[in-house]
């Protein structure tokens, strides 16, 4: 099951405050007044001071000045000019108004578009993803669709088609400094089971995760249960894992500067009960002998026992041996550490790049992907 949960752009309408023209700071400062723009407003200028909003509210405890006062201050100190202020003033009115018009134009229904790309590399092979999601946001609520489409390289077998199609539910609050979300996703079995690109069945994944900003670092702690494993749990493994499992990670983000983001984390994955594991890598024509993928106990691909290989789970994927295979819960489970990186390159498109490392497998998996939020494109021509 492919799970991406995104808050994206939203669509471009023109708002003006009435009575507020050409004077920025008043803008600013009504736009704060509201509760329907204050939040949306104090990211913008956060996002453009490199700081979380929290600290500008802190600041106008501390200091009695308005947002608009305290966002000059801060360009002041770090050298701008009286023009070059009055520059970014206009900006964060024009991007804050046209946040306003758009939730007040839609209902606060805003599109979702994105397309996104990558490619996971270890010992085993390589899979690369394309990605597209449509949807709508609904701030607190959000609903996004998605059909991946795999191309996989290994010296056993190269398939390339669609996964399976998911369909993602989320809501988001935020609650006394913290940013609450839970999640549900399910999967519909589109992909071909037979050649490793879905799970042949309706999946179900349902998630939680609690964030705290703190300046510039922000911790997290997730927590979720499924009946399909495949990237939902630390990384894109190189098989798919039908059965019960709770999977949990944490860790932080550490945001640099304006653009770039990096963080460091750990994750594990607690199998329940019997598991069918359905390899993207291994080729069943290849695979001989007993408990290997041919012989007595096999019943349409599916090895009957539970025995697992002796290397199994002790160094070496439990997908990497038979195409489709019966297992033990201990063979499924799973934990590791990872680390990852993120590089704004444009409003609409990051870069990112993520190793994770799977300590029964010992097996390390360097993810390099790209996204494109298309959201305002879709926006304007909705126009």
């Amino acid at each position: 099951m492919h799970i991406a949960l995104r808050c994206l752009a939203f669509v471009s309408l023109t708002f003006v405050l009435p009575g507020q023209a050409g004077d920025p700071r008043a803008q600013i400062n009504a736009l704060a007044a509201d509760p329907e723009t204050k939040f949306g407003l104090l990211s913008l200028i956060g996002s453009d001071l490199g700081t979380h909003r929290n600290r500008l509210v802190l600041l106008k405890k501390e200091t009695g000045l308005s947002f608009a006062d305290i966002y000059s201050e801060e360009l002041r100190k770090r050298g701008l000019t009286e023009a070059e202020i009055a520059r970014r003033l206009q900006m964060v009115v024009r991007r804050a108004g046209k946040e306003a018009g758009r939730a007040r134009g839609l209902g606060t229904a805003r599109p979702v578009a994105y397309l996104g790309s990558s490619m996971d590399h270890n010992s085993i092979g390589t899979v690369v993803t394309l990605n597209p999601e449509v949807g709508l946001d609904f701030r607190s609520f959000g609903l996004v669709a998605g059909l991946p489409v795999y191309r996989v390289s290994s010296p056993q077998r190269k398939p390339t088609g669609i996964g399976d199609a998911y369909v993602s539910a989320f809501l988001r609050r935020p609650a006394r400094g913290y940013e609450v979300a839970t999640g549900l996703t399910l999967g519909v079995p589109t992909g071909s089971r037979e050649r490793g690109l879905g799970a042949g069945r309706v999946s179900v994944d349902v998630n939680g995760t609690v964030r705290r900003h703190f300046e510039s670092l922000r911790p997290f702690f997730s927590v979720g249960y499924t009946n399909s494993t495949f990237n939902n749990v630390g990384y894109q493994r190189p098989f798919i894992s039908n059965g019960n499992a709770l999977y949990t990670s944490a860790g932080f983000d550490y945001r640099i500067g304006r653009r770039l983001t990096a963080g460091v984390g750990g994750f594990g994955l607690r199998a329940i009960g019997t598991q069918t594991v359905i390899s993207q890598m291994s080729n069943m024509q290849s695979m001989g002998g007993p408990g290997m993928g041919s012989g007595p106990g096999m019943s349409n691909g599916m090895h009957d026992g539970l025995p697992a290989h002796p290397e199994m789970g002790a160094g070496t994927p439990v997908g990497h041996y038979v195409p489709i295979r019966t297992v033990a819960a201990r063979d499924a489970s799973d934990y590791g550490a990872s680390g990852w990186t993120s590089w704004s390159l444009h409003t609409d498109v990051t870069l990112s790049l993520r190793f994770a490392y799977s300590a029964p497998n010992r097996m390390t998996t360097v993810r390099l992907g790209v996204g494109f939020d298309l959201s305002h494109a879709v926006g304007r021509l909705r126009k």
